[in-house]
């Protein structure tokens, strides 16, 4: 075994270490705190380099390390260790969470860097790594559900880091309950994996599943698990916490929404496999629910006007299409998307950051204008990164999302080809929006007229993203690129047909669908001949209803909410006070009767005590009288 392979428990440690010593010393440590937790991620994405370079000495089939810390649970047969699981599947994770999250922290550097709680920050977002780490590395699904808790936890310290604003606290507080809906359903899932295996340990539940499993139970533990899939990545229904969590700090942001919480839906789909295949129909709730997602966010995305709601749905949208590349069965696609994604949205994000930066936190694209000239790095950055998910050749989103079209397409699955690329043509009217409305035309506000470039710590990480956004694409030019060859003994390999229109046909017309989008948004919004703003105006109930998400959240609030709300009005002032209270001081009141009663048999006079003596002797003669 590779000795490099010994240093894999470093890697979740660092950044925990980073996490405690900024809590207990953060204030002490002042700006170095920043420094401090950005070095220990980016030393755990060097180690991360090194030992997935020990992993790839190892012949394919053998490209399997586990590592045992210690013994977590042992109650009868039933054992759970702290153990952590290196494969191909786990060290993409491991080098996109270090590498993105390395870049994140560098940003977030200059970014907080007048914040007063600046070292507990970076606490929160050492923390956030360390439990993504845990939940990819994971050999069985307790290690992996203590990852999935975790980030959660995190996601609420971070998505209300501001919590002085109500907002913000509203903000954190649902996207914490919405996500336990769906962890809720996951929570059950892992029951039934105990119950069917007796064991929660990949090995055991990959190698014994085929002959463990019935249709029925795959089924049940497979929609289990995905509910909480569609909790943690923000899938239709409980995707309404994601648009709201842009309340937070905006390195937040990029951190959900590029290396951590939000991919882990689609990693545990991956994961778990196995079950979602011998179910089949699981496979078909995940492409479905991916589907819908994309086609629903896209079309939100382009009511948006503040520039990180824009980005939230086309998260939201963008996971929607690694659902669909899971539920071909295409999982190393799947995967390749994610890491493709994680470069240009962590790109965009933080993009977004230096506009609000640069723009005095003004984040309505209705005040921007002509930002290109006065951020020119932020600006070509940030276009090099819209392009790329627009799926623009040859930049990463063009690889990625063309395969996912060609698997749907050669295996016959025509509705998911058509539906998809509708969402490519969508993806780049939303893109085409954001970038004229904000870096193109003239300054709509004095902002915008005042913006400047952010500092060097801050565009330092954009232009590296920005190269990643660019060239992300060669690491799988072809369905069986060097990733999918690389994740295939985890995953199995890319699935192939002979069905529907030939590739040279399929990259035209989803090319000619990006040039159509951004033609179009270009002679909207860029080209000065349309006024989009009495456009806007005469659009005005359509472009409400996109801005509010279908209302979504209205329907939530008035089917589940209110009425929520009113039944624990009704138990706590109503049934808590007059049957439960009443119940208890009715018993009470009854005791105290009682012993008033009793007191008059107790009165301390002797005379009292003979006549009752003498009245029960003479009820018993009576008694005996008449037996008698």
């Amino acid at each position: 075994m590779n000795s490099s392979l010994r240093l894999l428990w470093l890697i979740p440690v660092l950044p925990l270490a980073g996490a405690a010593v900024n809590l207990l010393a953060g204030k002490r440590l002042g700006r170095s705190a920043g420094f401090f937790a950005t070095v220990l991620v980016a030393v755990a994405f060097a180690i991360s380099l090194i030992v997935v370079g020990g992993l790839l000495d190892l012949a394919a089939p053998d490209r399997l390390y586990i590592r045992q810390l210690f013994e977590w649970i042992h109650v009868g047969t039933f054992s759970v260790g702290a153990t952590l699981r290196l494969d191909p599947l786990s060290a993409t994770m491991i080098l996109v969470v270090t590498g993105i999250g390395s870049l994140i922290h560098l940003y977030a550097i200059g970014y907080m860097r007048d914040d007063p709680r600046y070292g507990r920050f970076f606490a929160y977002l050492n923390l956030f790594v360390f439990f993504m780490l845990m939940l990819v590395l994971g050999q069985n699904l307790l290690v992996l559900y203590l990852g999935w808790e975790g980030v959660g936890l995190c996601s609420y310290l971070l998505i209300g880091f501001w919590f002085e604003k109500t907002e913000n606290a509203n903000a954190a507080k649902k996207a914490f309950v919405t996500t336990r809906i769906g962890d809720t359903a996951m929570l059950i899932g892992l029951a039934l994996i105990v119950v069917k295996f007796g064991t929660l340990d990949y090995t055991v539940i990959f190698g014994s599943a085929g002959s463990t499993l019935t249709k029925g139970a795959a089924t049940a533990i497979a929609l289990l698990l995905f509910a909480g899939a569609i909790g943690k990545s923000a899938q239709v229904p409980l995707h309404v916490w994601l648009p709201d969590a842009m309340a937070g700090p905006t390195p937040v942001s990029a951190l959900i929404h590029a290396a951590t919480m939000v991919t882990a839906g689609v990693y545990l789909v991956l994961r778990m496999h196995v079950i979602f295949e011998i179910s089949g129909v699981a496979l078909v709730v995940v492409a479905t629910v991916g589907v819908v997602t994309m086609l629903f966010a896209g079309i939100c995305a382009f009511g948006q006007d503040d520039i990180k709601r824009v980005l939230a749905y086309s998260t939201i949208s963008q996971l929607g299409y690694m659902f669909i590349a899971a539920g071909l069965r295409a999982y190393s696609i799947a995967l390749f998307l994610l890491v493709a994604h994680a470069f240009y949205k962590a790109l965009m994000f933080l993009g977004a950051g230096s506009v609000m930066h640069g723009m005095h936190d003004h984040t309505d694209m209705k005040q921007m204008g002509g930002l290109l000239k006065r951020m020119p790095v932020t600006g070509v950055t940030f276009v090099i990164g819209a392009l790329a998910l627009a799926g623009l050749f040859p930049l990463a989103g063009f690889f990625a999302k063309d395969e996912i079209l060609e698997v749907a397409n050669s295996t016959g699955h025509a509705w998911l080809f058509v539906l998809a690329m509708v969402g490519a043509l969508i993806s780049a009217l939303y893109m085409g929006r954001l970038v004229f409305l904000t870096f193109f035309g003239r300054p709509r506000s004095e902002e915008a007229e005042r913006a400047h470039e952010s500092s060097p710590v801050m565009t330092i990480p954009l232009v590296v993203l920005a190269i990643g956004a660019a060239t992300a694409g060669l690491l799988n030019l072809t369905l069986h690129g060097a990733l999918s060859t690389f994740v295939e003994p985890v995953v199995g390999p890319v699935p192939e047909g002979s069905a529907g229109i030939a590739y040279a046909a399929l990259v035209a017309i989803s090319s000619s669908m990006v040039a159509v989008g951004v033609v179009t948004t270009w002679f909207l919004y860029g080209s000065g001949k349309i006024d989009w703003l009495a456009l806007r105006v005469r659009m005005q109930p359509s472009q409400r209803v996109l801005e509010n998400g279908f209302y979504i959240d209205n329907y939530y609030s008035a089917l589940l909410v209110t009425p929520g709300k009113a039944l624990a009005a009704f138990l706590a002032y109503v049934f808590d006070v007059r049957v439960i209270d009443a119940a208890v001081n009715g018993i009470g009141a009854s005791v105290r009767a009682l012993a008033r009663s009793g007191r008059k048999l107790q009165t301390g006079l002797v005379r009292t005590y003979a006549l009752a003596f003498l009245a029960g002797a003479i009820a018993l003669l009576v008694f005996v009288g008449f037996r008698l």
